[in-house]
């Protein structure tokens, strides 16, 4: 079930998706009479139809000899938006598509988009295939100078940096949904959404400079820990980063390393907050100084262990937007354990910081 076909008279290619109704029935009519429409998988002649749910599109008269496998309608449906996000990005957008190689290794695309000299192509993969198979497509297509993105109905992908993908869930009869493999999980958006966004580029991998994202500084009280003062205190008990569908979470000690990014967070705290002097104090516990919150009326350092108690009843008191910067991301990704694969992201305002 091509979208797409040859006029032999032009050697114009015609898609299905580009015609309105009265468009289609025009040219049906026009082919009946001039036969000049072929297949470009192997120049059979072409007749035009509708699927079931009113899809257009192109079959062979008669298949003969060619091995061209039959598309379901999830396949066509799938395709057009593809080309429709690619389209409304400013890429030209082409289906089914035949290359090479440079080795003479063929290969045929679903979509084919290009935008200045970026190439990206749009593979659906329904049915199941192997990972081996999946990274062996994908190396043809870089092989090739094209940048893949798969949409797989199957979970278990690879997650790399260099396979962009996510999991087809819906049907043609319901909506679709592209579910992103984040890294912790996953993001799940609607089809359209998720197209529009790998092709205005902000289908990112990891922690994404350039990028929004909204600081939330969390707070609690806690009774000092010296007898001699026993004072209600309150302290910065996690300052969260939230970016797309992540939330990276960091102590106070943590941003002893990045002085730039914790000014960020002072310089955004509200006034007569209550919050304990930060500064860097001489831990007897730990043998070193480092950056600390401190009581608020004797100015004793309030050890990590008595953070991680006053979490239970943490509030945010501060929350505003950021630029993801190098720095930033500096910090998150050297955090132990730290593994984001890819998410969709929101552009940054011009203004922030």
């Amino acid at each position: 079930m091509p979208l797409r076909c040859v006029d032999s008279t032009s050697n114009n290619s015609i898609y299905a998706f580009d015609l309105s109704p009265d468009e289609w029935r025009a040219l049906a009519l026009e082919n009946r009479n001039a036969r000049h429409l072929r297949m470009p998988c192997c120049s059979s002649r072409v007749t035009l139809k509708k699927s079931q749910r009113g899809t257009q599109f192109f079959a062979h008269t008669g298949i003969g000899d060619c091995s061209t496998a039959p598309e379901t309608e999830t396949h066509l449906r799938l395709k057009t938006m593809a080309v429709a996000a690619a389209r409304a990005n400013g890429w030209d957008a082409v289906t089914e598509v035949v290359g090479a190689t440079p080795s003479g290794e063929q290969w045929k695309a679903d979509v084919l988009a290009r935008k200045g000299g970026s190439k990206v192509v749009v593979e659906i993969q329904w049915s199941s295939q192997t990972n081996e198979e999946t990274l062996h497509r994908q190396q043809r297509y870089a092989d090739s100078g094209i940048r893949g993105l798969w949409l797989l109905r199957q979970p278990g992908f690879p997650i790399t940096r260099d396979l962009p993908a996510a999991r087809i869930c819906g049907t043609a009869k319901e909506s679709f949904s592209a579910l992103v493999p984040t890294g912790w999980g996953e993001q799940r958006l609607p089809m359209h959404e998720f197209l529009d966004a790998a092709f205005s580029r902000r289908l990112r991998y990891g922690v994404p400079v350039g990028f929004s994202a909204t600081v939330l500084v969390r707070s609690a009280h806690l009774d000092c820990w010296k007898k001699s003062c026993g004072a209600r205190t309150r302290i910065i008990t996690r300052i969260a980063v939230a970016f797309g569908p992540h939330e990276h979470a960091f102590s106070v000690p943590q941003l002893d390393e990045y002085p730039e990014l914790f000014e960020i967070v002072r310089n955004r705290l509200p006034d007569g907050h209550g919050i304990g002097a930060i500064k860097r104090r001489y831990s007897n516990t730990q043998q070193r100084f480092y950056l600390s919150n401190g009581c608020s009326r004797c100015d004793s350092l309030v050890g990590q262990f008595f953070e991680h108690e006053a979490w239970h009843d943490e509030e945010t008191v501060c929350e505003f937007r950021i630029r993801i910067t190098e720095g930033w991301q500096l910090a998150i990704e050297r955090e132990e354990g730290c593994q984001y694969g890819w998410a969709v992201y929101p552009l940054a305002d011009s203004k922030l910081l």
